[in-house]
């Protein structure tokens, strides 16, 4: 592959060439590409630098070897990390043009490999209707939404869109609260949210950043958010007992609680959280609902065939492919399915009371959306797992 002019005068000469223009250059153009993230893999003699976008990770061009012990220290400077650690992995921040750069570094055979997740500052939040969630599902999750306190979770793997939804969810409750609490001026929503980062600013909430150097956990940080008089609150992630245990306290005190856990699917939230320690009369009294979600790309609408496959064009960059939407389930907590978290019923049988209480199941809704032509069978097939 042959590098970009552009970049290749950066990079002259290459034991002595100035590394932040260099590394600003190709954030820069993984930025305007839409990408998600950015890796510098080392290998025999070369560095393949590759982009994630709409979710899929694709080669861009390769760097020659030589110069990679000069651009890793630049870019390692940048983020404040230590230069001349290379066994063991580091994590560190930058930011280029108000793109906030995560990066994360770690050993391997030819070299240190290097991800970089791009987080571009201002970017546009979706309203909820704009999701892509079919009407049902959509307005199922705003009924559930209206509860007025309970444990509301969202589940699905990295880069699914689970702190997208939420966050358009809170602005959803924000704008809606002033129509539904009636004629008095001013009423609003006290919004609180704990977040490792904050990912995107929304000025009419207070929005706090975790500092785990300085004690500000996720489970800490709840604790204090409840002396700010928060109606709805929004924990960035469940991810150890102590803050299972925190966020379902706050919900059974009279708030509404959002967050996101790892499960495999929305009744896998039961099984996990009983993992996390938490006893299973607390969870069957404080979850009020789930929304577990995949992303699908959306078939290019200038070059998609009838039968919905991917062709490709200069518009989608060859992929067939642009843009990409949610596909869900969303699970209601009714009755019966409390009872049988309360009698830990088996996740077969968890999963059958959902769908008796009118759950639909992800798979399907990724049918209607490769019969509606939105999607295709492969995309389905590779972000479900399922082809109908």
């Amino acid at each position: 592959m042959t590098l970009p002019p552009e970049l290749a005068e950066l990079l002259i000469p290459p034991q002595d060439f100035d590394a932040r223009p260099a590394v600003e250059w190709l954030i820069r153009q993984a930025a305007l590409a839409g990408a998600s993230d950015l890796h510098l893999r080392p290998n025999q003699g070369k560095v393949e630098v590759l982009t994630r976008v709409d979710g899929v990770l694709a080669e861009q061009m390769e760097l020659p070897g030589e110069i990679y012990e000069r651009l890793l220290v630049g870019l390692k400077n940048m983020a404040r990390v230590q230069s001349f650690r290379k066994s063991t992995p580091q994590d560190g921040r930058l930011s280029v043009d108000g793109c906030e750069v995560r990066l994360a570094t770690g050993p391997s055979h030819f070299g240190e490999k290097v991800i970089m997740r791009l987080v571009r500052s201002g970017q546009q939040l979706p309203d909820l209707e704009e999701l892509g969630l079919e009407e049902t599902q959509l307005r199922r999750w705003q009924s559930i939404l209206r509860q007025p306190q309970g444990l509301l979770l969202a589940t699905g793997p990295a880069g699914s869109g689970k702190t997208t939804t939420l966050y358009a969810s809170l602005r959803w409750l924000w704008n809606g609260q002033a129509r539904w609490l009636g004629p008095r001026r001013g009423a609003r929503l006290n919004v609180v949210t704990l977040e490792d980062p904050i990912e995107v600013v929304l000025p009419e909430f207070t929005q706090t950043p975790l500092q785990p150097a300085a004690g500000m956990t996720f489970a800490s940080g709840l604790r204090s958010l409840l002396r700010q008089d928060p109606d709805v609150i929004l924990v960035g992630e469940i991810r150890d007992p102590e803050t299972a245990s925190a966020a379902v306290q706050s919900s059974l005190t009279g708030h509404l609680v959002l967050s996101t856990v790892h499960a495999r699917d929305s009744v896998g939230v039961v099984p996990r959280l009983l993992e996390l320690g938490v006893e299973p009369y607390l969870l069957s009294a404080a979850l009020g609902g789930v929304i577990y979600q995949r992303l699908l790309r959306r078939l290019c609408p200038y070059c998609k065939t009838e039968t919905g496959e991917p062709v490709g064009c200069d518009r989608c960059d060859s992929s067939g492919y642009r843009g990409r939407q949610a596909v869900a389930e969303v699970l209601t907590v009714t009755e019966d399915l409390r009872q049988g978290i309360l009698d830990r019923l088996p996740l077969m049988r968890l999963r059958q009371l959902a769908e008796e209480g009118g759950m639909q199941p992800l798979t399907e809704g990724a049918r209607l959306l490769v019969k509606a032509n939105c999607t295709s069978r492969d995309e389905v097939q590779r972000c479900v797992g399922v082809c109908g």
